[in-house]
């Protein structure tokens, strides 16, 4: 059965550091756990990365991204789209749709793909 691809924006194959700040989530004992997961693919509008915690699909969380090689730091809010388990370890990816919230870097975060001529 083939997928349906329904991103928008194509996608940079990027591995950096982001940790996930877990905030919305059913079980009480998650709040204010924060998650390092590295990323898969960026986009404009989004990102996968990989976990080796299982995160909410819905939750509404704050992502710090850090691109260790020029020291970038990038404060995002995300929804988790998707999340589904891969192996026994167990490692988990997971998809965000990036949003405009008021106090994150999402503009600074969009000029990166403006100025990258891939």
């Amino acid at each position: 059965m083939g997928r349906i691809e329904k991103r928008s924006e194509s996608r940079l194959a990027r591995e950096e550091t982001v940790f996930i700040e877990v905030l919305s989530s059913t079980v009480n004992d998650d709040n204010g756990l924060v998650v390092k997961c590295t990323t898969r693919d960026i986009s404009k509008s989004g990102i996968k990365v990989t976990s080796n915690y299982p995160i909410n699909v819905g939750a509404f969380l704050e992502l710090l991204i850090d691109f260790g090689e020029t020291s970038q730091k990038f404060l995002l809010t995300g929804e988790v789209k998707w999340c589904k388990q891969i192996d026994s370890e167990p490692t988990y990816i997971c998809g965000f749709e990036l949003l405009a919230a008021e106090h994150s870097d999402i503009k600074l975060w969009c000029q990166l793909f403006d100025e990258d001529p891939q």
